[in-house]
Protein backbone atom coordinates (compact mmCIF):
# COMPACT_ATOMS: atom_id res chain seq x y z
CA UNK A 1 0.00 0.00 0.00
CA UNK A 2 2.52 2.50 1.10
CA UNK A 3 4.46 1.75 -3.06
CA UNK A 4 0.72 2.75 -4.50
CA UNK A 5 0.84 6.36 -1.98
CA UNK A 6 4.23 7.20 -3.01
CA UNK A 7 3.33 6.60 -6.63
CA UNK A 8 0.43 8.78 -6.04
CA UNK A 9 2.16 11.57 -4.57
CA UNK A 10 5.14 11.52 -7.20
CA UNK A 11 2.83 11.74 -9.72
CA UNK A 12 0.90 14.97 -8.10
CA UNK A 13 4.10 16.65 -7.30
CA UNK A 14 5.34 15.97 -11.10
CA UNK A 15 2.01 17.24 -12.66
CA UNK A 16 2.33 20.01 -10.49
CA UNK A 17 5.84 21.23 -10.87
CA UNK A 18 5.91 21.60 -14.15
CA UNK A 19 2.56 23.70 -14.61
CA UNK A 20 2.47 27.56 -14.42
CA UNK A 21 0.61 29.29 -11.60
CA UNK A 22 -2.43 30.91 -12.68
CA UNK A 23 -3.44 31.82 -9.14
CA UNK A 24 -4.04 35.04 -8.61
CA UNK A 25 -2.10 36.46 -5.22
CA UNK A 26 -4.73 37.70 -2.14
CA UNK A 27 -4.79 41.70 -2.58
CA UNK A 28 -5.15 44.04 0.20
CA UNK A 29 -6.13 48.07 -0.43
CA UNK A 30 -6.91 49.99 2.39
CA UNK A 31 -8.60 53.15 1.33
CA UNK A 32 -7.99 52.78 -2.13
CA UNK A 33 -3.71 52.09 -1.84
CA UNK A 34 -2.19 48.88 -1.66
CA UNK A 35 -1.39 47.33 1.38
CA UNK A 36 -0.25 43.92 0.57
CA UNK A 37 2.40 44.19 2.79
CA UNK A 38 0.02 43.47 5.63
CA UNK A 39 -0.70 40.26 4.74
CA UNK A 40 0.45 37.48 6.41
CA UNK A 41 2.34 34.73 4.21
CA UNK A 42 0.68 36.27 1.16
CA UNK A 43 2.78 33.60 -1.01
CA UNK A 44 1.11 30.55 -0.08
CA UNK A 45 3.25 26.71 1.17
CA UNK A 46 1.08 23.96 0.09
CA UNK A 47 4.21 21.84 1.86
CA UNK A 48 5.19 20.70 -1.60
CA UNK A 49 8.63 22.34 -0.69
CA UNK A 50 8.17 24.85 -3.42
CA UNK A 51 6.86 28.58 -2.26
CA UNK A 52 4.56 29.35 -4.72
CA UNK A 53 4.03 26.21 -6.13
CA UNK A 54 1.22 24.08 -6.67
CA UNK A 55 -1.73 25.88 -5.63
CA UNK A 56 -4.76 23.74 -4.22
CA UNK A 57 -6.98 26.59 -3.10
CA UNK A 58 -8.36 30.02 -3.98
CA UNK A 59 -6.94 32.91 -2.79
CA UNK A 60 -9.04 35.94 -0.95
CA UNK A 61 -8.48 39.71 -1.62
CA UNK A 62 -10.07 42.71 0.13
CA UNK A 63 -10.90 46.42 -0.04
CA UNK A 64 -11.45 48.07 2.96
CA UNK A 65 -12.99 51.13 2.22
CA UNK A 66 -13.48 52.57 5.46
CA UNK A 67 -11.37 52.25 8.69
CA UNK A 68 -11.71 54.85 11.53
CA UNK A 69 -9.81 52.13 13.89
CA UNK A 70 -11.16 51.98 17.30
CA UNK A 71 -14.94 53.15 15.56
CA UNK A 72 -15.79 51.46 12.41
CA UNK A 73 -14.72 49.15 9.26
CA UNK A 74 -16.32 48.61 5.99
CA UNK A 75 -15.18 47.05 2.66
CA UNK A 76 -15.73 44.29 0.18
CA UNK A 77 -14.23 40.55 -0.06
CA UNK A 78 -13.69 39.05 -3.35
CA UNK A 79 -12.05 36.18 -5.43
CA UNK A 80 -8.40 37.35 -6.17
CA UNK A 81 -8.81 35.37 -9.45
CA UNK A 82 -12.44 36.04 -10.85
CA UNK A 83 -13.31 38.88 -9.07
CA UNK A 84 -16.93 37.81 -7.77
CA UNK A 85 -17.60 38.76 -4.28
CA UNK A 86 -17.50 36.51 -1.41
CA UNK A 87 -21.29 35.60 -0.01
CA UNK A 88 -21.20 35.00 3.55
CA UNK A 89 -17.37 34.79 4.00
CA UNK A 90 -16.41 34.97 7.94
CA UNK A 91 -14.41 37.96 8.78
CA UNK A 92 -12.37 37.82 12.21
CA UNK A 93 -12.10 40.94 13.89
CA UNK A 94 -9.15 40.75 16.50
CA UNK A 95 -9.34 44.06 18.61
CA UNK A 96 -7.83 45.38 21.73
CA UNK A 97 -9.79 46.87 24.85
CA UNK A 98 -8.62 48.43 27.63
CA UNK A 99 -5.29 45.75 28.07
CA UNK A 100 -7.78 42.31 27.04
CA UNK A 101 -8.23 40.92 23.84
CA UNK A 102 -11.54 40.02 22.15
CA UNK A 103 -12.32 38.53 18.61
CA UNK A 104 -15.91 39.95 16.88
CA UNK A 105 -17.35 37.47 13.93
CA UNK A 106 -19.27 39.00 11.36
CA UNK A 107 -20.41 37.99 7.73
CA UNK A 108 -19.99 39.50 4.14
CA UNK A 109 -23.30 40.13 2.07
CA UNK A 110 -24.99 38.91 -0.84
CA UNK A 111 -22.84 41.57 -3.00
CA UNK A 112 -19.50 40.69 -0.66
CA UNK A 113 -19.50 43.47 1.41
CA UNK A 114 -18.95 44.09 4.97
CA UNK A 115 -19.52 46.73 7.97
CA UNK A 116 -18.96 46.82 11.50
CA UNK A 117 -18.86 49.13 14.16
CA UNK A 118 -16.74 48.24 17.29
CA UNK A 119 -14.75 50.15 20.20
CA UNK A 120 -10.69 49.33 20.95
CA UNK A 121 -8.17 48.64 18.62
CA UNK A 122 -7.99 46.97 15.25
CA UNK A 123 -5.03 44.76 15.69
CA UNK A 124 -5.90 41.74 13.00
CA UNK A 125 -8.11 40.11 10.32
CA UNK A 126 -8.69 37.18 8.96
CA UNK A 127 -11.22 36.13 6.71
CA UNK A 128 -12.29 32.61 5.85
CA UNK A 129 -14.20 31.14 3.10
CA UNK A 130 -14.85 27.47 1.51
CA UNK A 131 -12.14 26.47 -0.62
CA UNK A 132 -10.12 29.64 -0.79
CA UNK A 133 -7.01 30.14 1.85
CA UNK A 134 -7.85 31.49 4.99
CA UNK A 135 -6.38 35.78 4.22
CA UNK A 136 -4.70 37.13 7.41
CA UNK A 137 -4.27 40.76 8.29
CA UNK A 138 -1.90 42.12 10.49
CA UNK A 139 -2.82 45.82 10.67
CA UNK A 140 0.44 46.57 13.36
CA UNK A 141 3.15 45.69 10.67
CA UNK A 142 2.77 49.37 9.75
Amino acid sequence: MRIKEFLILTLLTLSCSGTKNLTELSELTIQNRSANELIIDRKPEYGDGQRDGCVFMEEISMNITELNNGKSIRGKVFDSKTKEPLINAKLKLFIEQNGSSKTLEIKTNENGFYNSDFKGKLKKIEVEYIAHRTLKVDLEKT
